[in-house]
Protein backbone atom coordinates (compact mmCIF):
# COMPACT_ATOMS: atom_id res chain seq x y z
CA UNK A 1 0.00 0.00 0.00
CA UNK A 2 1.30 3.42 -0.92
CA UNK A 3 2.16 5.75 1.96
CA UNK A 4 1.83 9.49 1.52
CA UNK A 5 4.56 11.80 2.77
CA UNK A 6 2.92 15.21 3.23
CA UNK A 7 4.35 18.02 5.33
CA UNK A 8 6.37 15.68 7.50
CA UNK A 9 3.34 13.41 8.09
CA UNK A 10 3.28 9.81 6.86
CA UNK A 11 0.33 7.67 7.81
CA UNK A 12 -1.65 4.66 6.76
CA UNK A 13 -5.20 5.83 7.43
CA UNK A 14 -8.19 3.46 7.38
CA UNK A 15 -11.62 4.44 6.15
CA UNK A 16 -13.57 1.46 4.75
CA UNK A 17 -12.76 -1.41 2.42
CA UNK A 18 -14.76 0.31 -0.30
CA UNK A 19 -13.02 3.71 -0.07
CA UNK A 20 -12.59 5.53 -3.37
CA UNK A 21 -9.08 6.79 -3.79
CA UNK A 22 -7.75 5.41 -7.10
CA UNK A 23 -7.68 7.70 -10.11
CA UNK A 24 -7.51 6.56 -13.74
CA UNK A 25 -3.76 7.10 -13.72
CA UNK A 26 -3.38 4.73 -10.81
CA UNK A 27 -2.21 7.47 -8.44
CA UNK A 28 -3.84 7.88 -5.03
CA UNK A 29 -5.97 10.92 -4.52
CA UNK A 30 -8.27 12.20 -1.82
CA UNK A 31 -12.02 11.73 -2.11
CA UNK A 32 -13.21 15.25 -1.30
CA UNK A 33 -16.57 13.89 -0.13
CA UNK A 34 -14.86 12.32 2.87
CA UNK A 35 -15.48 14.33 6.04
CA UNK A 36 -13.07 14.66 8.94
CA UNK A 37 -15.68 13.07 11.18
CA UNK A 38 -15.48 9.91 9.02
CA UNK A 39 -12.00 9.32 10.39
CA UNK A 40 -13.22 8.78 13.97
CA UNK A 41 -12.56 5.25 15.22
CA UNK A 42 -10.11 4.37 12.42
CA UNK A 43 -6.46 3.45 12.99
CA UNK A 44 -3.50 5.44 11.70
CA UNK A 45 0.03 4.06 11.48
CA UNK A 46 2.56 6.83 12.04
CA UNK A 47 6.22 5.91 11.46
CA UNK A 48 8.68 6.52 14.28
CA UNK A 49 10.57 9.11 12.23
CA UNK A 50 7.39 11.06 11.55
CA UNK A 51 6.47 11.00 15.23
CA UNK A 52 9.82 12.59 15.99
CA UNK A 53 9.37 15.23 13.31
CA UNK A 54 6.02 16.43 14.67
CA UNK A 55 7.16 16.07 18.28
CA UNK A 56 4.50 13.50 19.07
CA UNK A 57 4.22 12.65 22.76
CA UNK A 58 1.75 10.62 24.78
CA UNK A 59 0.63 10.49 28.39
CA UNK A 60 -1.61 8.07 30.24
CA UNK A 61 -5.21 9.01 30.94
CA UNK A 62 -6.09 8.85 34.62
CA UNK A 63 -9.38 8.00 36.25
CA UNK A 64 -10.53 10.52 38.85
CA UNK A 65 -13.37 10.31 41.34
CA UNK A 66 -13.35 13.80 42.78
CA UNK A 67 -15.71 16.70 42.28
CA UNK A 68 -14.63 19.70 40.24
CA UNK A 69 -15.63 22.95 41.88
CA UNK A 70 -15.69 26.68 41.20
CA UNK A 71 -15.23 28.82 44.31
CA UNK A 72 -17.53 31.85 44.51
CA UNK A 73 -18.60 34.46 47.02
CA UNK A 74 -22.08 35.81 47.45
CA UNK A 75 -24.75 37.39 49.59
CA UNK A 76 -28.30 36.55 50.58
CA UNK A 77 -30.56 39.32 49.23
CA UNK A 78 -32.91 41.33 51.39
CA UNK A 79 -35.86 40.73 49.12
CA UNK A 80 -38.24 37.90 49.95
CA UNK A 81 -39.48 35.59 47.22
CA UNK A 82 -41.89 33.22 48.97
CA UNK A 83 -44.55 35.03 51.00
CA UNK A 84 -48.13 34.40 52.05
CA UNK A 85 -50.60 37.07 53.15
CA UNK A 86 -53.04 36.22 55.92
CA UNK A 87 -56.63 37.43 55.50
CA UNK A 88 -59.75 37.10 57.63
CA UNK A 89 -62.45 34.85 56.14
CA UNK A 90 -65.04 37.58 56.87
CA UNK A 91 -65.27 41.08 58.32
CA UNK A 92 -65.01 41.65 62.04
CA UNK A 93 -62.96 43.08 64.87
CA UNK A 94 -59.53 41.70 65.72
CA UNK A 95 -59.53 40.37 69.28
CA UNK A 96 -55.97 39.16 69.89
CA UNK A 97 -52.83 37.95 68.09
CA UNK A 98 -50.40 35.30 69.32
CA UNK A 99 -48.11 35.70 66.31
CA UNK A 100 -46.00 38.84 66.32
CA UNK A 101 -43.34 40.28 64.07
CA UNK A 102 -40.31 38.00 63.72
CA UNK A 103 -41.96 34.94 65.25
CA UNK A 104 -41.61 31.62 63.46
CA UNK A 105 -44.92 29.83 62.99
CA UNK A 106 -46.06 26.40 61.86
CA UNK A 107 -48.77 25.40 59.45
CA UNK A 108 -52.05 25.10 61.33
CA UNK A 109 -50.91 27.31 64.22
CA UNK A 110 -53.41 29.89 65.46
CA UNK A 111 -52.20 33.36 64.56
CA UNK A 112 -55.07 35.49 65.87
CA UNK A 113 -58.76 35.57 66.71
CA UNK A 114 -61.48 37.93 65.60
CA UNK A 115 -65.16 38.52 66.38
CA UNK A 116 -67.38 38.32 63.31
CA UNK A 117 -69.44 41.39 62.56
CA UNK A 118 -72.16 39.26 60.99
CA UNK A 119 -72.50 36.46 63.57
CA UNK A 120 -70.71 37.77 66.64
CA UNK A 121 -68.82 34.46 66.84
CA UNK A 122 -65.16 34.41 67.91
CA UNK A 123 -63.16 32.76 65.11
CA UNK A 124 -59.50 31.67 64.99
CA UNK A 125 -57.29 32.33 61.98
CA UNK A 126 -54.66 29.64 61.38
CA UNK A 127 -51.44 29.84 59.41
CA UNK A 128 -51.67 28.00 56.08
CA UNK A 129 -47.86 27.64 55.87
CA UNK A 130 -44.66 27.34 57.88
CA UNK A 131 -42.63 30.52 58.03
CA UNK A 132 -41.73 33.73 59.81
CA UNK A 133 -44.05 36.67 60.40
CA UNK A 134 -42.38 39.55 58.54
CA UNK A 135 -45.22 42.09 58.61
CA UNK A 136 -48.11 43.07 60.91
CA UNK A 137 -50.86 45.24 59.49
CA UNK A 138 -53.46 45.17 62.29
CA UNK A 139 -53.61 45.27 66.07
CA UNK A 140 -56.24 44.09 68.53
CA UNK A 141 -59.34 46.29 68.33
CA UNK A 142 -58.91 47.12 64.64
CA UNK A 143 -61.68 46.41 62.19
CA UNK A 144 -60.63 43.83 59.59
CA UNK A 145 -62.08 42.66 56.29
CA UNK A 146 -61.42 40.00 53.68
CA UNK A 147 -59.30 42.23 51.42
CA UNK A 148 -56.68 43.77 53.73
CA UNK A 149 -53.98 41.41 55.07
CA UNK A 150 -53.47 40.97 58.80
CA UNK A 151 -49.99 39.41 58.58
CA UNK A 152 -47.42 38.45 55.95
CA UNK A 153 -45.54 35.21 56.44
CA UNK A 154 -42.31 34.41 54.61
CA UNK A 155 -41.01 30.92 53.92
CA UNK A 156 -37.22 30.80 54.40
CA UNK A 157 -36.88 27.00 54.17
CA UNK A 158 -35.39 27.66 50.73
CA UNK A 159 -33.51 30.90 50.42
CA UNK A 160 -32.02 32.63 47.37
CA UNK A 161 -28.31 33.47 47.29
CA UNK A 162 -26.64 35.72 44.72
CA UNK A 163 -23.11 34.82 43.61
CA UNK A 164 -20.44 36.43 41.42
CA UNK A 165 -18.70 34.18 38.87
CA UNK A 166 -15.43 35.36 37.31
CA UNK A 167 -15.01 35.42 33.55
CA UNK A 168 -12.54 32.52 33.47
CA UNK A 169 -15.18 30.24 35.03
CA UNK A 170 -18.28 31.37 33.14
CA UNK A 171 -18.10 28.62 30.54
CA UNK A 172 -18.50 25.95 33.22
CA UNK A 173 -21.68 27.29 34.82
CA UNK A 174 -25.03 25.67 33.97
CA UNK A 175 -28.60 25.88 35.17
CA UNK A 176 -29.42 23.24 37.77
CA UNK A 177 -25.83 22.70 38.94
CA UNK A 178 -25.43 21.92 42.63
CA UNK A 179 -23.98 24.61 44.88
CA UNK A 180 -22.52 24.05 48.35
CA UNK A 181 -22.88 27.10 50.60
CA UNK A 182 -20.84 27.95 53.67
CA UNK A 183 -21.30 30.64 56.31
CA UNK A 184 -18.77 31.81 58.89
CA UNK A 185 -21.65 31.79 61.39
CA UNK A 186 -21.87 27.99 61.08
CA UNK A 187 -18.34 26.77 60.22
CA UNK A 188 -19.26 23.08 60.38
CA UNK A 189 -22.50 23.37 58.43
CA UNK A 190 -22.88 22.85 54.66
CA UNK A 191 -26.01 24.07 52.90
CA UNK A 192 -26.97 22.62 49.52
CA UNK A 193 -28.73 24.35 46.65
CA UNK A 194 -28.89 24.57 42.89
CA UNK A 195 -28.52 27.31 40.30
CA UNK A 196 -31.90 28.71 39.24
CA UNK A 197 -30.84 31.87 37.37
CA UNK A 198 -27.86 32.96 35.24
CA UNK A 199 -27.73 36.61 34.20
CA UNK A 200 -27.61 37.26 30.44
CA UNK A 201 -25.14 40.12 30.95
CA UNK A 202 -21.88 40.92 32.72
CA UNK A 203 -21.98 43.26 35.68
CA UNK A 204 -20.38 46.55 34.58
CA UNK A 205 -18.95 47.27 38.02
CA UNK A 206 -17.45 43.93 39.08
CA UNK A 207 -17.04 42.43 35.57
CA UNK A 208 -18.52 39.20 36.90
CA UNK A 209 -21.48 37.06 35.92
CA UNK A 210 -24.34 37.22 38.41
CA UNK A 211 -26.07 33.95 39.23
CA UNK A 212 -28.69 32.97 41.77
CA UNK A 213 -28.97 29.71 43.67
CA UNK A 214 -31.93 28.46 45.68
CA UNK A 215 -30.50 26.94 48.86
CA UNK A 216 -32.07 24.51 51.32
CA UNK A 217 -32.46 26.22 54.71
CA UNK A 218 -34.79 23.96 56.75
CA UNK A 219 -33.64 25.28 60.13
CA UNK A 220 -33.78 28.93 59.01
CA UNK A 221 -30.13 29.39 59.93
CA UNK A 222 -29.26 31.48 56.87
CA UNK A 223 -30.50 35.03 57.18
CA UNK A 224 -31.20 37.84 54.74
CA UNK A 225 -28.16 40.03 54.12
CA UNK A 226 -25.58 37.38 55.11
CA UNK A 227 -22.32 37.09 53.21
CA UNK A 228 -21.56 33.48 52.26
CA UNK A 229 -19.06 31.39 50.32
CA UNK A 230 -20.01 28.83 47.72
CA UNK A 231 -18.68 25.96 45.65
CA UNK A 232 -20.35 25.25 42.32
CA UNK A 233 -20.05 21.57 41.47
CA UNK A 234 -19.37 21.73 37.76
CA UNK A 235 -18.63 18.00 37.79
CA UNK A 236 -20.11 15.70 40.44
CA UNK A 237 -17.96 13.02 42.01
CA UNK A 238 -17.76 9.83 39.96
CA UNK A 239 -15.52 7.92 37.62
CA UNK A 240 -14.20 10.22 34.89
CA UNK A 241 -10.98 10.17 32.91
CA UNK A 242 -8.58 13.09 33.09
CA UNK A 243 -6.49 14.07 30.04
CA UNK A 244 -4.39 17.17 29.28
CA UNK A 245 -6.58 19.96 27.90
CA UNK A 246 -4.66 20.27 24.62
CA UNK A 247 -4.98 16.54 23.87
CA UNK A 248 -8.65 17.07 22.99
CA UNK A 249 -9.22 18.06 19.36
CA UNK A 250 -12.36 18.67 17.33
CA UNK A 251 -13.15 16.97 14.02
CA UNK A 252 -16.18 18.50 12.33
CA UNK A 253 -17.91 19.10 15.66
CA UNK A 254 -16.83 15.83 17.29
CA UNK A 255 -14.42 15.99 20.24
CA UNK A 256 -11.71 13.34 19.98
CA UNK A 257 -8.47 12.22 21.55
CA UNK A 258 -5.85 10.20 19.68
CA UNK A 259 -5.37 6.95 21.60
CA UNK A 260 -2.33 4.76 20.95
CA UNK A 261 -3.38 1.18 20.29
CA UNK A 262 -1.50 -1.89 21.49
CA UNK A 263 -0.01 -2.33 17.98
CA UNK A 264 1.41 1.20 18.02
CA UNK A 265 -1.22 2.74 15.75
CA UNK A 266 -3.27 5.79 16.75
CA UNK A 267 -7.07 6.00 16.77
CA UNK A 268 -9.11 9.26 16.80
CA UNK A 269 -11.59 8.33 19.54
CA UNK A 270 -14.81 10.21 20.19
CA UNK A 271 -15.22 11.50 23.75
CA UNK A 272 -17.53 13.80 25.68
CA UNK A 273 -15.95 16.61 27.69
CA UNK A 274 -17.64 16.79 31.09
CA UNK A 275 -15.31 19.36 32.63
CA UNK A 276 -12.94 21.78 30.91
CA UNK A 277 -10.13 23.41 32.84
CA UNK A 278 -7.05 25.33 31.77
CA UNK A 279 -4.70 22.37 32.27
CA UNK A 280 -6.98 19.34 32.11
CA UNK A 281 -10.29 18.07 30.81
CA UNK A 282 -12.48 15.35 32.26
CA UNK A 283 -13.89 13.12 29.54
CA UNK A 284 -16.13 10.12 29.06
CA UNK A 285 -16.44 7.70 26.17
CA UNK A 286 -14.38 4.87 24.71
CA UNK A 287 -11.40 5.77 26.86
CA UNK A 288 -10.14 4.10 29.99
CA UNK A 289 -7.75 4.65 32.85
CA UNK A 290 -4.23 3.93 31.57
CA UNK A 291 -4.90 4.59 27.87
CA UNK A 292 -2.04 6.45 26.16
CA UNK A 293 -3.30 9.64 24.52
CA UNK A 294 -1.42 12.01 22.21
CA UNK A 295 -0.59 15.39 23.75
CA UNK A 296 2.12 17.18 21.76
CA UNK A 297 1.40 16.55 18.09
CA UNK A 298 -2.36 16.09 18.54
CA UNK A 299 -3.09 19.35 16.74
CA UNK A 300 -0.79 18.33 13.85
CA UNK A 301 -2.70 15.07 13.42
CA UNK A 302 -6.03 16.90 13.52
CA UNK A 303 -4.80 19.45 10.96
CA UNK A 304 -3.67 16.81 8.47
CA UNK A 305 -6.99 15.00 8.79
CA UNK A 306 -8.88 18.24 8.18
CA UNK A 307 -6.70 18.90 5.12
CA UNK A 308 -7.23 15.34 3.79
CA UNK A 309 -3.50 14.66 3.94
CA UNK A 310 -3.86 11.32 5.77
CA UNK A 311 -5.29 8.67 3.46
CA UNK A 312 -5.30 4.99 2.45
CA UNK A 313 -5.33 1.84 4.47
CA UNK A 314 -7.58 -0.88 5.87
CA UNK A 315 -9.79 -0.26 8.88
CA UNK A 316 -9.80 -1.90 12.22
CA UNK A 317 -11.51 -0.68 15.37
CA UNK A 318 -9.99 0.50 18.61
Amino acid sequence: MKKLNLVHISAVFALMASSAYASESGQSKVDETIQASDYVGVSMVIPEKTQQLIGLKTVQAKEVEESKKISVTGRIPQDVERTTEIHAPESGVLHDCTATLGVRVKEGQVLCRFKSTKTGVMTAIESPVDGVVIADFSKPGDRIDTLSPIHTIADFSKIPVNFDVYEKDMGQVRMGQKVLVYSSAYPKKVFEGKIVFISPRIDETSFTLKIRALVENPDYLLKQGMFVRGSILVQDAGAHVSVPAYSVQNLDGIDVVFIQDSDGSFVPTEIEVTYSGHEEKLVQGDIQDGDWVVTDGAYSLKSKIMEHEIVGGCAHGH
